[in-house]
């Protein structure tokens, strides 16, 4: 096993990363993405800290991180990160000890300045209808400032069969955070997270076929063309959905990907 905690970046200092903490070399495949992994088996799961341009994520009780790094766009080194984890501690917890530790992955992600994230085509739902949103579309949450009290927890985790999602960016990154209720009985939970990581220069190229094979005004021109559509069929998803009673945020800005497709 690696040692327990790891200290992970994106990059080529991350393959550098994985192969200093794995010993283990880069498994090639031919579908054009290779792969970064370290594995950690209970009881002494892993300890790992995800860097980014201007933050970090800190993780505990970690079973597993995969890397990848796009062959295409190797010398870019590892720009995407999956990472499966426990909520808490012990395997098995109670519904109060499970809430503190969804109290403390909520407090980390506003200490460390992580955002919410709406890809491009989607809507703009206004954090008001946090609530509502989040009880009619399996939890998935839209306002990552709101901390649930332990009664929403409570009923938010039956209206939702126990998961919750987030969507997330901070600078160079945007994270997806999926909280999963995957045991139940009359004294004990079991909950896990799932986070996955991804760099913006890979989001933006994966957004344009064949973007690999462009000039940089061909990029540019295409990276253009998709954001119009985007703004296209955003616009048609938030007509419809103020019809069901929510509200846009007008006030959103998109994180500027395109600067680190330059």
């Amino acid at each position: 096993m690696p040692p327990q905690s790891a200290i992970l970046h994106f990059g080529q200092q991350g393959l550098k990363d994985f192969i200093q903490y794995s010993n283990a070399p880069i498994d090639r495949q031919p579908a054009g993405m290779n792969f970064l992994s370290l594995d950690w088996r209970p009881p002494k799961l892993g300890q790992v800290k995800i860097v980014t341009e201007q933050s970090n994520f800190e993780i505990d009780n970690v079973i597993s991180v995969m890397g990848t790094q796009i062959a295409r766009m190797g010398n870019d080194g590892v720009l995407i990160m999956d990472v499966t984890a426990s909520l808490h501690a012990n395997e098995y917890t109670t519904r109060e000890d499970a809430y503190q530790a969804y109290v403390k992955l909520m407090k980390q992600m506003s200490e460390k300045n992580w955002k919410q994230y709406f890809l491009p085509y989607s809507e703009r739902i206004d954090k008001k209808d946090n609530l509502k949103y989040m009880s009619q579309n399996m939890g998935e949450v839209i306002d990552p400032s709101y901390i649930l009290s332990f009664k929403e927890w409570q009923e938010m985790m039956d209206l939702t069969n126990g998961h919750m999602y987030f969507n997330l960016y901070n600078s160079n990154i945007n994270l997806g955070i999926s909280l999963s209720k995957t045991y139940k009985d009359d004294k004990k939970e079991q909950y896990m997270l799932r986070y996955s990581f991804e760099h913006f220069r890979y989001t933006g190229f994966n957004a344009i076929s064949n973007s690999d094979e462009m000039t940089a005004e061909q990029l540019k021109q295409a990276f253009l063309d998709e954001r119009r559509e985007n703004e296209k069929d955003r616009k048609f998803k938030e007509q419809k959905i103020k019809l069901k009673g929510y509200h846009i945020d007008g006030s959103y800005v998109d994180p500027d990907v395109w600067q680190y497709m330059r």
